[in-house]
């Protein structure tokens, strides 16, 4: 079939067949989310890693992503009360990442000495934020499907709408990172040696948060708490192509992207007909893969 048939069967004939239309309107955009989402996740351990200077940052362990989606999880029990309409739940999604990065950083303290804390402060506020959403499923028994969704993280339901909802906020976040990069390759030498070279350092924690945290909050808002893609995917870069975040970065994404698709495919199709929610794939390679940073950090 060529190249033209191909664009034609995807755009013109999916509503007219039955393999056109599952291509169309459910293979195809849960592929995209995919790629989306691990876009962003990767962005966004990438971005925590490099700001805080620690291989073991990632957004999941440090309550970013348990934050989007506790308040996606407000957002889609009291959407009917809410005046946002189909945008609450990123946007709350965003607003409960920013709050959990405030209250981290709030508790954990300033400066340099405060790294360590901040990971430490992060992995408890995630429980905290973990322990309410399922507080808030216990609660509100009628929702519990839809906020288990949000616990286990995954594509599976998910189509174009959720899809053109959280692009405008994973395409601002992206850019807020991006537009940061040199400064934050800079400030990865340590905030005093960036300051001496020019940078505004609080300026540029302020929109590498605020990016990282819109990045975050899209893809939760979209696929609920998928965990440690932000963690692996942005260690495997660095090995690859060494830290220079100008070629750590893009190749994170796209490791990130590769993941995710795969994972995808893995939860849909190895244990047919049940689903495995991609959350719980990213969380049996993540966690082995985490201990082993502990303990290669131990040993250093």
């Amino acid at each position: 079939m060529s190249t033209v048939s191909w664009i034609d069967f995807i755009t013109l004939r999916a509503k007219d067949s039955t393999q056109g239309a599952i291509l169309y309107d459910v293979r195809l955009p849960r592929v995209l989310l995919a790629i989306a989402a691990g876009f962003g996740l990767a962005a966004s351990g990438t971005t925590w890693q490099a700001l805080l200077r620690n291989p073991l940052a990632d957004p999941y362990l440090i309550g970013v992503s348990a934050g989007g989606a506790l308040g996606a999880g407000v957002a889609i029990i009291f959407g009917a009360h809410l005046p946002f309409g189909a945008n609450a739940v990123p946007l709350f999604a965003f607003v409960g990442s920013l709050a959990a990065v405030g209250l981290v950083y709030a508790l954990a303290g300033q400066g340099a000495a405060s790294i360590e804390r901040v990971l430490l402060v992060g992995v408890a506020m995630g429980a905290f934020l973990t322990a309410c959403l399922s507080m808030l499923t216990f609660w509100h028994a009628d929702s519990i499907s839809t906020l288990y969704f949000w616990m286990l993280g995954g594509f599976s339901g998910r189509g174009w709408e959720e899809l053109t909802q959280m692009l405008p906020y994973l395409v601002a976040g992206l850019a807020l990172i991006a537009l940061q990069l040199r400064h934050l390759n800079v400030m990865q030498l340590g905030p005093d040696r960036a300051r001496s070279l020019g940078v505004d350092v609080v300026r540029c924690q302020r929109l590498l948060l605020a990016g990282a945290s819109l990045t975050t909050a899209a893809v939760v808002s979209a696929s609920g708490m998928i965990g440690f893609v932000g963690l692996v995917v942005p260690h495997l870069a660095r090995l690859l192509v060494g830290p220079d975040l100008r070629r750590a970065l893009p190749v994170a994404c796209l490791m990130g992207a590769i993941l995710l698709v795969c994972s995808d495919l893995v939860a849909r199709t190895a244990w047919a007909p049940t689903e495995v929610p991609v959350g719980v794939l990213t969380a049996m390679l993540g966690a082995p893969f985490f201990l082993y940073l502990i303990v290669k950090e131990r040993r250093a």
